[in-house]
């Protein structure tokens, strides 16, 4: 087996992971990520940056629950 050690440093607070923007309520104990410079890199990556916009079938700001998840055989 092989095993890798890297070393770190602290930079403070995370914003961004692999393209997704980090978002954080500390009064309310939330926090969400934000998938719109995401999106926008792969439009622009597969040329449909001009693309019409359409709706999405999902409620805005609808809050789910862990307990509302689709669960398979693996979960345990």
């Amino acid at each position: 087996m092989v095993v890798s050690t890297y070393e770190t440093k602290e930079m403070g607070k995370v914003r961004y992971v692999l393209g997704l923007k980090i978002v954080r309520n500390h009064p309310k104990r939330l926090m969400g990520m934000c998938q719109e410079v995401y999106f926008k890199s792969l439009l622009e990556c597969f040329w449909m940056h001009s693309a019409k916009l359409a709706d999405t079938p999902v409620k805005k700001g609808l809050s789910l629950s862990l307990n509302q998840y689709l669960k398979t055989n693996d979960d345990t």
